[in-house]
């Protein structure tokens, strides 16, 4: 598979955070606004729980288990997104800028995954596949595997996801998350991590002099530069 080249956009402060204390934030999957997030496209559902009809003797108590797990288990996963393109992306920009400070991290799959090395159980990194959730039915081999897909609705991020989740126990067929608030940290190799740095379109010099210091005084080894569509004014407008 080609080493497909990612960005991720933010601003300022998220991006001085990840620099100086070299941690990847990770949100916990449930919080993540989508409330299809991690659940499984209906033709599947509905033929797991046929499923369990045929063979289960008190399959109503098993049924109730398998929704409810489903929805716990979400609390367990944490995920951290990243925009596949070539390219910088207008509309990305225009999306998470909330002033003119904002930062956009080049990097690469095989970079992300490195950055990660130390970490055990380890980062699963994997591109969203975009379907209806109505009519498609893709594979489901394990849990892991709705956090793979989204509605195509949202097909217009191109997102490659990278996925942890916590150890799990379960009590009476339950699944017990642990405690995790929004979510995790993870260390991370910094400059593996980061290709490049892009300054915002709109971003002044002083925040283009400011991201420079702070890269030398962190030991930040990637280039700063400014974004390709500096001059594209009306696209901000």
């Amino acid at each position: 598979m080609n080493d497909e080249t990612i960005w991720r956009y933010m601003d300022f402060t998220k991006f001085a955070d990840l620099i100086t204390t070299k941690e990847v934030f990770f949100c916990r999957s449930d919080l993540l606004g989508d409330p299809f997030e991690g659940s499984c496209p209906q033709k599947h559902h509905e033929r797991r729980i046929e499923e369990i009809r045929r063979q289960a003797t008190a399959f109503q108590k098993e049924i109730s288990l398998y929704v409810i797990n489903g929805l716990e288990y979400r609390k367990s996963v944490y995920i951290n997104c990243w925009h596949m393109s070539e390219h910088e992306s207008a509309a990305l920009w225009r999306l998470y800028l909330k002033s003119d400070e904002g930062i956009a991290i080049r990097s690469t799959r095989n970079r992300l995954g490195a950055s990660f090395s130390n970490f055990d159980p380890g980062v699963w990194s994997v591109p969203v596949q975009y379907i209806d959730y109505l009519i498609d039915d893709p594979p489901v081999p394990t849990r892991m595997a709705p956090f793979r897909y989204k509605r195509k609705s949202f097909e217009h991020e191109r997102e490659l996801r990278a996925i942890v989740y916590a150890d799990i126990q379960t009590v009476d067929g339950i699944i017990q998350a642990p405690p995790s608030g929004q979510g995790i940290r993870i260390k991370t190799d910094i400059n593996q991590l980061i290709d490049s740095v892009f300054l915002a379109p709109t971003a002044p010099d002083w925040v283009y002099d400011l991201t420079l210091r702070l890269c030398k005084e962190f030991k930040i080894e990637a280039d700063v530069v400014r974004s390709s569509l500096a001059g594209d004014d009306a696209l901000f407008i």
